[in-house]
Order: structure tokens, then C-alpha cells, then sequence
């Protein structure tokens, strides 16, 4: 299934941050709620289950399973709550948790590729500043070259790791859940870090606070709840000194059977608790997303990066061509020596050393200027 994308009329600033405000009205989307929700209650039931098992064994290998599959839950969830939230952003009908969640599973290994290839784009970078640092160690030049490179490298490094992490990294979601492919996903997040970088880093900031301020009041109310209960519980139920938050985290590991119940219980109680914040988050950058792409000619970043997989294609193409035949040349079999020149020549081929005159190998003396042969 292809998510396609619909187009907006640009908007000023300002109204971006009017529409970013419209990120609260994710709460009013009940399939998301409900997929988020079961995606995050999974989660916690699939890891807190596998590590109480782990925990009975004493099996670190069941510990590492249980975190994978309880990432596994949360990454396909997740991408199929940000696919519905795409959708709704743009003005689509909704889809029903089955397509969302097969669209997910479609899709969402595009985000892997993507966070990959990013992470490679910097390393590369940081590679290239190391060469160039061991450059700089030449006596005499190093100094004087090390006043360039050393501001040129921090600006570089500096809007390589903000680029990642204001715009490549969380925008990298939107731009998939929007249906573009992995090539497509670089070409659009390298143009909107080359145009837009500024008033993107802006919109998330704004978008952070209004997310941490429902977060809070949200987790005040629960936090509150949770030490109200605790605090009864202990009474009630002769826990005593049980009853703690550390106690809590750490009793899928071991306890009384109250100490697991308020654990997974309390595990299960966050998980929901986090769902509004998430869900504002989650629609938050689609917006931004779309904010950042209206009325965006792509296919000028699009073509250019083409080309430039298509000109490493062929480098790489040549360059094994080159060694297949290398390898080939060394393979093949030694070309036989040529024979052994006769310690005899032929008589016919036989001269005078003196005069160059040719003699007969029976010859005592030359003929025409009477050297001695023998």
C-alpha cells in the first residue's frame, strides 16, 4: 500500500507555529490512541514477561530477547500510529489498525536504511577531519594549516550533528510514513537541511515544550496517584518499606508476588500514561514535515543524487572489473622459456673474430686475414 502525499499552499512562519499547535488534536483520534496504547502495553508485557522468565533461569540470553522483542513491538507500532497520524495531518481518511499496521511491516525498514546511511554520512566526515588532523602533525605547515582546519572542522562537525539530530533523524519518519522510498527520504532531508535547517530546529523547539508541558502534567497527576496508592498499599497490604520506585523497577526480577504485580501494573499504568505525549510528538513532527515540504520541488535533489549513486555504481564497477582481470592475469599459467641457444652454432653462422669474415669450423686459420682459429 502507497501512502501518497498531498499539496499544500505555502505558509508563513507564523503559521506554521499556529498549525504546530494543531499537534494537540492528535488526543482526539481514538485508532491511534487505541494502536499506541496496545503497541506500548505490548511492548511492556512482552519485555516484562521475558525477563520474569530470564530472571527464574538466570538466562542473560532470555534477558537480550526479551529487550529485542520488546523493541520490535514498539518500532512497528510505532511507524503504524506515525502512518495514521501522516494521514491525518494531510487531510486523508483515516485507515483501519490492520492496514496501518501492514503498512508498517511494508515499510518501516526504510527508516533502518535511512538512520544507517545517515550515521555513515557523519562518520565519513569525521574520518576525513581525522586525516586531515594527522596532516596537520608536519612540522613548520601543520600549525600554520591547523588554523583553517581547526574552525572549518567544528563548523562542519557542528551542522553535520545538528542536521542528524533536529532534522535527519526526526523528520526521517514523517518522510517515509508520507510513502517515499529510502533515496527519496536522503534527497528531501538534505534539501530541507540546506534550506530550512533554522525554522525547522525552531518548530521543534516549540513542538518539545508543548510535548514536555502535557507530559508533565500528565505524569503530576499520575506520579501523585501512584504515591497515594503505594503508600496505602504498604499499610494495607503489610508491604512496609517494599513499596518503593526502586523496588517497583526492580521486581519483574524477583519479590513477592505483590512486588510483581505493582511492577508490571506500574509498567502498564506509564506505558499508558505516555501515550498522549507520544501521540502529540508523533503528529507534531508530521506537521513540521509538511511544513518544511510544501510547495518543494524535490526532483532537482532527487536527480542529483541519482547521479551520484550512479557515478559510484560505475567507479565500483570499474574498479572490480580492474581487479577481476588483475586476479585473472595472475592465474593464468607462466609463458614457457624459450629454448636454450646450441653450444654449437651452425658452421654457416661462423666468423673471423678479427676481420668478421666468415669461416668453416674446420678452419685453422682465416682465409682473408689469416688470424689463427685454432
Amino acid at each position: 500500500m502507497t501512502i501518497s502525499t498531498q499539496t499544500h499552499q505555502p505558509l508563513p512562519f507564523s503559521s506554521a507555529v499556529g498549525s504546530l499547535i494543531e499537534a494537540t488534536d492528535a488526543i482526539r483520534n481514538f485508532r491511534a490512541i487505541a494502536l499506541l496504547a496496545l503497541t506500548f502495553i505490548s511492548a511492556v508485557l512482552v519485555g516484562g514477561v521475558l525477563t520474569m522468565l530470564a530472571g527464574g533461569m538466570s538466562s542473560p540470553l532470555l534477558v537480550f530477547v526479551g529487550g529485542l522483542m520488546a523493541f520490535l513491538v514498539m518500532f512497528y507500532g510505532s511507524n503504524a500510529v506515525g502512518i495514521m497520524l501522516m494521514r491525518d495531518a494531510q487531510g486523508q481518511p483515516g485507515m483501519s489498525l490492520v492496514d496501518a499496521m501492514l503498512v508498517s511491516l511494508y515499510t518501516s525498514h526504510r527508516l533502518i536504511a535511512v538512520v544507517f546511511l545517515e550515521f555513515l554520512i557523519v562518520l565519513a566526515a569525521m574520518i576525513t577531519i581525522a586525516i586531515i588532523l594527522f596532516v596537520c602533525k608536519i612540522p613548520v605547515l601543520g600549525p600554520v594549516l591547523y588554523t583553517v582546519v581547526f574552525p572549518l572542522s567544528a563548523i562542519v562537525l557542528g551542522v553535520l550533528v545538528f542536521a542528524l539530530f533536529y532534522v535527519m533523524l526526526p523528520l526521517a519518519g514523517p518522510a517515509a510514513w508520507s510513502g517515499a522510498t529510502i533515496f527519496q527520504i536522503i534527497a528531501r532531508l538534505n534539501l530541507i537541511v540546506r534550506t530550512k535547517l533554522v525554522s525547522v530546529i525552531l518548530l521543534e523547539v516549540l513542538l518539545f515544550l508543548i510535548t514536555t508541558f502535557v507530559a508533565l502534567l500528565i505524569f503530576g497527576v499520575v506520579g501523585t496517584g501512584v504515591s497515594l496508592t503505594s503508600g496505602m498499599s504498604a499499610g494495607i497490604l503489610g508491604l512496609g518499606g517494599q513499596m518503593n520506585m526502586y523496588t517497583l523497577a526492580s521486581g519483574l526480577n524477583g519479590g513477592s508476588g505483590y512486588i510483581i504485580a505493582a511492577g508490571l501494573g506500574g509498567g502498564l499504568l506509564l506505558a499508558a500514561a505516555a501515550v498522549v505525549p507520544g501521540l502529540i510528538f508523533t503528529k507534531g513532527v508530521c506537521i513540521i514535515y509538511l511544513n518544511a515540504t510544501r510547495n518543494v520541488d524535490f526532483s532537482a535533489s532527487e536527480a542529483s543524487l541519482n547521479d551520484g549513486l550512479a557515478t559510484v555504481k560505475k567507479k565500483a564497477e570499474e574498479a572490480r572489473d580492474r581487479a577481476r582481470a588483475l586476479a585473472e592475469q595472475a592465474a593464468a599459467p607462466a609463458t614457457p622459456a624459450a629454448p636454450a641457444a646450441s653450444a654449437a652454432a651452425p658452421a654457416d653462422s661462423l666468423q673471423c673474430p678479427s676481420c668478421k669474415a666468415p669461416v668453416a669450423s674446420d678452419d685453422v686459420f682465416c682465409g682473408a686475414c689469416a688470424h689463427k682459429l685454432k
